[in-house]
């Protein structure tokens, strides 16, 4: 079982693993590690495959699956989170996650575009949900208020919107499976955005950005994880508000560096030491100490403000 390694970011779910082979789902799902449409293959797995898994410090996404595949999954996801590997499960709707120490997230995109909207009432209380960005099938103002109502109704705390990357091939598949009814804006309307939508869901009363998994320990990897998340969500927002762009890569560059730092730097800075990181830049170390000391930052949630504020607008 082969690995394909990213660098983790919000836009897709902070996936940094994804196996390279991977049976898949009939049905339509967004692959969180490429946003393109996700498939179903003839691949199949034994219990020998399981050989090849081993420890990771970093979250690995499991996609969705055929029933007959699913027990392999859970024993695919048991096997990580028992060494303290953040696993993101990704279910479709109606399905159930069995491997409770694993995030799970549900892709609503089969449901929505196939217009089976009622079935979003199912979704369990306290759930996070990916809501993939396609044109004529999961877009949309009235879908949107009718889909987010349904879902804050039933208890869900946090929607995100992925922006699909599609080939020619994917919006094929699309018409093929969910019917003609959006073929005209998927093929030459303009695409949902990411901002648009983060707005909807803020204005039903969820929350837009899904945090990063972290791993179970130990507590130097779970707060670098954590502080290099924050960051890389500031340089995120940061670029997507089209503010100075030197600026935002700088906080990107910052969430790299602390992934691979060996020093616990939420220690660090409580001691008043983040001196001695010499990769650190200044808006940088202000963000890590304001954390270290309040658990939060509150240039992330000033972003978001205006992001979510301003995007009403556009």
């Amino acid at each position: 079982m082969k690995l394909l390694e990213q660098t983790p970011d919000l836009g897709r779910c902070w996936v940094r693993y994804a196996f390279r082979s991977w049976p898949g789902s009939g049905d339509l799902w967004l692959d969180l590690f490429s946003r393109a449409l996700g498939r179903a293959s003839e691949q199949t797995f034994d219990p020998g495959s399981l050989v090849g898994v081993a420890e990771l410090e970093d979250v690995v996404y499991l996609p969705p699956v055929e029933s007959l595949q699913e027990e392999f999954r859970e024993q695919v996801a048991r096997r990580l989170t028992s060494t303290g590997t953040p696993v993101l499960v990704q279910s479709l709707v109606g399905t159930a996650l069995r491997s409770p120490d694993s995030s799970e997230i549900i892709d609503v995109l089969h449901t929505v575009a196939t217009g089976d909207v009622a079935q979003l009432d199912t979704i369990p209380a306290g759930a996070t949900v990916i809501w993939p960005l396609i044109s004529g099938y999961s877009d949309g103002a009235e879908l949107w208020d009718q889909g987010l109502g349904r879902l804050a109704a039933a208890g869900v705390t946090c929607v995100q919107g992925v922006a699909a990357d599609l080939s020619p091939a994917d919006r094929r598949r699309i018409v093929e499976v969910a019917g003609e009814h959006g073929f005209e804006r998927l093929f030459h309307g303009p695409a949902p955005t990411e901002r648009e939508f983060a707005v909807a869901v803020r204005n039903a009363g969820m929350e837009p950005f899904f945090r990063r998994p972290l791993p179970s320990a130990p507590s130097r990897l779970v707060h670098n994880r954590r502080l290099a998340g924050y960051l890389a969500s500031i340089g995120e927002l940061w670029l997507r508000l089209d503010w100075t762009e030197s600026r935002g890569q700088s906080f990107y560059r910052a969430a790299r560096w602390v992934d691979r730092e060996s020093h616990d730097l939420v220690v660090l800075a409580r001691e008043g030491n983040l001196g001695v990181v010499s990769w650190l830049d200044d808006d940088s170390c202000q963000v890590i100490e304001e954390i270290a000391t309040r658990g939060e930052s509150s240039l992330l949630q000033e972003l978001e403000g205006e992001y979510l504020d301003s995007g009403e607008s556009q």
